[in-house]
């Protein structure tokens, strides 16, 4: 396998968005899992999950070819690269892999979970996608699903502080991918309208999509406010200061690069930025 195939599949299972899920799985294994649930499970959850999210951006690119051809011609993996039949083994393999693990190791619950995330994903692929807020909405689900699935596994023998914090950092999850979803729907839009989505910028307009991340933006602001006083009153005045003097501004800084938004270039910047933002986000784990 040459060097240009081992990067075109790793620009195919969006390498970086994995690395992202990865650190959040590390970082609350090594804050609160540790503390009570067997490492088993946590590893089939962690492996698992991995190869879910690659499958997930396999048959995305898969269905998307045509889309993907006229948004970022340059970026296109299946087809060009890779054959559609060697994507769709790939797909196929990682889900049963994950599966697999789930198998092996006794993790009935964890499987279910793995199941109901693979057909998700698939019919966000194949159709949800195409429509407004529904297939954002399922994307940014699945991203907080992840750490429910650890607080559901590990509700029992957590505090209430505890599970204060993994709630709230799915919240985070949630709003911030569902912000960046909405982003890329409108930097997207021109190929989409060429393939007859229905995305939300394109059947109520770039404005009302506008509106719609300004929104979600807005209620991240109230929860890290929230979150910042809840841990200041549990005494974590860092971690205090750190969403006070730099999740916030930042958070500032993408309402106030949203407001100005107005070409293609803009929303590629801004949809660069919430994947930072995302990133930084992981740094008040180190801090609870």
């Amino acid at each position: 396998m040459s060097f240009r195939q081992i990067k075109s599949i790793g620009r195919l299972v969006r390498w970086p968005n994995l690395l992202i899920i990865a650190i959040s799985l590390l970082l609350l294994n090594y804050v609160i899992i540790a503390i009570s649930w067997k490492q088993i499970s946590f590893w089939v959850l962690f492996w698992g999950t991995l190869c879910i999210a690659a499958a997930g951006n396999i048959i995305n690119d898969i269905l998307d070819v045509k889309i993907d051809t006229i948004n970022k011609p340059k970026r296109v993996v299946v087809g060009r690269v890779l054959t559609q039949q060697a994507a769709w083994r790939g797909y196929v393999l990682l889900n049963l892999l994950a599966l697999g693990l789930a198998l092996i190791g006794g993790e009935w619950g964890i499987g279910l979970f793995f199941l109901t995330a693979i057909l998700l994903l698939y019919f966000y692929s194949k159709k949800w996608k195409k429509q407004a807020l529904i297939g954002n909405l399922v994307v940014a689900l699945l991203c907080a699903l992840v750490i429910v699935e650890f607080w559901w596994i590990e509700r029992s023998f957590l505090t209430i502080y505890w599970q204060t914090i993994l709630l709230s950092y799915a919240a985070f999850a949630f709003l911030s991918t569902l912000a960046r979803e909405l982003v890329k729907d409108i930097e997207d839009v021109e190929g989409d309208q060429k393939m007859n989505c229905q995305t939300l910028p394109i059947q109520y307009g770039l404005a009302t999509a506008q509106k719609g991340i300004l929104l979600v933006l807005l209620l991240l602001f109230i929860l890290l406010f929230w979150e910042g006083l809840f841990l200041y009153q549990n005494g974590l005045l860092l971690a205090f200061v750190y969403i006070m003097s730099c999740l916030i501004p930042w958070l500032f800084f993408l309402l106030y690069k949203t407001q100005k938004a107005k070409t293609k270039l803009d929303y590629t910047d801004l949809s660069g930025q919430l994947k930072r933002y995302m990133l930084l986000g992981l740094g008040l784990l180190l801090l609870v």
